[in-house]
């Protein structure tokens, strides 16, 4: 250690401020895949493209994906997960836009009748939620689930499982080749 390096931690009384989030990376079964997933149907732009690793933008947040060195999440398992707010009209589109390309989610479900939630997963198996936050039309009607500690009693985590799925007709990918 440096004598500066040991002059600070001496002095230290509690952890740093961090200036902002960097990343969340994300196991990948197959990178090509992926990349398809996360910018055609999360609407991602690619930041870093390389065979090995990936870096998708979306919302803001940079999502990394790759294929050396993972772990994958078991079936029936809620964390982790990366969740994205969404506008009730976000959701409903995006619901009809991952069943256009033949991939399944949950139902919406609330936990106070006002907001309203959804997960599905990336072909890797990753979870992912949509939140929103704003009255949902419909929402003191859906399935309710309290805290995460409750799994399953809104929604089945294995049901939306899936081992292919499809851009939509006429689609075309944006991802660089």
């Amino acid at each position: 250690m440096t004598a500066q390096a040991s002059a600070v931690a001496s002095s230290v009384a509690g952890p740093p401020k961090l200036s902002s989030f960097a990343h969340c990376s994300l196991p990948c079964r197959d990178m090509a895949e992926g990349k398809r997933f996360y910018v055609d149907v999360l609407g991602g732009e690619m930041r870093v493209n390389t065979p090995t690793f990936a870096m998708i933008v979306i919302a803001g947040v940079e999502i990394g994906i790759g294929n050396e060195g993972c772990t994958f999440i078991a079936p029936n398992t809620e964390y982790p997960h990366i969740a994205f707010y969404a506008d009730p009209d976000q959701m409903l589109h995006m619901k009809a836009w991952l069943t256009a390309c033949g991939i399944p989610s949950s139902n919406f479900w609330t936990r106070q009748g006002i907001e309203a939630l959804m997960f599905f997963r990336d072909p890797s198996g990753n979870m992912i939620e949509l939140f929103c936050v704003k009255p949902f039309p419909g929402a003191d009607k859906l399935p309710r689930s309290g805290p995460a500690a409750a799994p399953g009693n809104a929604v089945n985590l294995d049901s939306f499982l899936y081992t292919s799925w499809k851009l939509p007709n006429g689609y075309k990918s944006r991802v660089p080749v």
